[in-house]
């Protein structure tokens, strides 16, 4: 009989364990349900790219936006056809937003996909190093404005730098070049600090610009956007022009003036000659920003190298021109286009779960960084003072101290 009664007890307690283990788990469940899903933005001037982190989606297009509403097939002229099946807007010019209400309706079904029942997502987003808080804070209200519930933003620099594998808390200094398609970035890292930052608004856009108005001035013709990104390939040609001579090749396009698609040969020397003096102004940022660090820092980028992320580091050249012009090694990140949003995730899953996260991330205070504005000639940079590197910006989560 007590040998019963004493099965039924651990009976009895058993299933209170059980019942009480069903309610946490139930509990977890309804908490996470009732949560904020986390996500990352990179909001591009070419490309879109956004991560939820509850379910690992991930969501990439292109950023911009059709102004017409579907394809219109009773246009005689073909011309014009080509002309209106290619009017699209861009919310964003040199990595910044210039027009909010496009920004917000580029992002509203992207964001929405990522709700979570009624809970709007947190967002981790990232900006140029030399935006403006006018225009940070352009890109959180447009984050907002899409449904967005909280929105942290931090250096774009700094999430391709970690995105690219680099240790930023290595005491030797580190230096990254973010060549995107609207701002050329760069910044130097030691001891988990951004200790210099400095940046042109010239980058892949304007070498396919400078291209299409080259083609346009002297051939009469419109190029397709494949092609004037095919024609940004030229840039080993620069590096060789003393030892070969220019060929032709054959480009595809509209005839302006005959208002039909076709192929034209096209000098390789025009090219270069239009893609020379904006590759030009990139180097010349690289350059001066090299000679305006402490000759310690320098030394160690000598030591370390420079890695390149961005579309820019895709283009066959770049890394041999900036190592040739500044006679550093230069390497290209593994992943160079996901760069910014892979290290994003990386932060963002380093703070995900953890209580009001978002709180806790802030934009570096200038004083703190050693810095080249773009508004300023770069010739014209004064002595910049270095970050105390005993103070460590640890809000990211990503010094090598606690």
């Amino acid at each position: 009989m007590a040998v019963t009664l004493r099965l039924l007890c651990y009976s009895d307690l058993t299933d209170s364990q059980q019942d009480k283990t069903m309610v946490k788990h139930m509990l977890s469940k309804l908490s996470q349900i009732m949560s904020h899903p986390s996500i990352a933005v990179d909001l591009g001037t070419a490309n879109t790219r956004i991560y939820v982190s509850q379910h690992g989606e991930f969501i990439e297009r292109p950023s911009s936006i059709s102004l017409t509403s579907g394809k219109i097939n009773n246009i005689s002229d073909e011309y014009l056809e080509y002309i209106n099946n290619r009017l699209t807007t861009k919310p964003l010019r040199c990595g910044v937003i210039v027009n909010l209400q496009d920004a917000t309706m580029l992002l509203k079904p992207l964001i929405k996909k990522s709700r979570r029942f009624l809970m709007a997502p947190i967002t981790l987003a990232s900006a140029p190093t030399d935006t403006t808080k006018n225009e940070r804070d352009l890109l959180r209200k447009a984050l907002v404005n899409a449904g967005a519930s909280h929105v942290s933003i931090i250096p774009e620099v700094l999430v391709a730098a970690i995105g690219a594998g680099i240790d930023i808390t290595h005491p030797n200094a580190q230096l990254l070049i973010d060549i995107g398609d609207g701002v050329t970035d760069m910044a130097v890292f030691r001891n988990g600090c951004m200790i210099y930052s400095s940046s042109v608004r010239i980058a892949c856009s304007d070498l396919q610009k400078s291209i299409r108005s080259a083609v346009i001035s002297k051939y009469k013709m419109q190029i397709y956007d494949y092609e004037a990104e095919r024609l940004t390939q030229k840039v080993l040609s620069i590096l060789n022009s003393q030892e070969h001579s220019y060929e032709s090749f054959g480009v595809t396009g509209f005839d302006i003036i005959k208002r039909c698609k076709a192929n034209i040969l096209v000098k390789e020397k025009d090219i270069i000659s239009a893609i020379e003096p904006v590759l030009n102004k990139i180097i010349k940022m690289i350059e001066i920003s090299l000679k305006r660090l402490p000759e310690k820092i320098y030394c160690e980028i000598l030591e370390s190298g420079i890695c390149l992320t961005g579309g820019g580091a895709c283009i066959e050249g770049m890394d041999m021109l900036i190592a040739i012009r500044t006679n550093m090694e230069v390497r290209i990140a593994s992943d160079p286009i996901h760069a910014v949003i892979n290290g994003a995730i990386q932060t963002l899953n380093y703070w995900d779960g953890k209580k009001k996260w978002w709180e806790n991330i802030f934009w570096p205070k200038s004083d703190r960084v050693g810095y080249a504005s773009h508004n300023r000639p770069i010739d014209n940079i004064k002595n910049i003072e270095m970050v105390d590197f005993t103070v460590l910006h640890r809000s990211y989560g990503l010094c090598s101290n606690p």
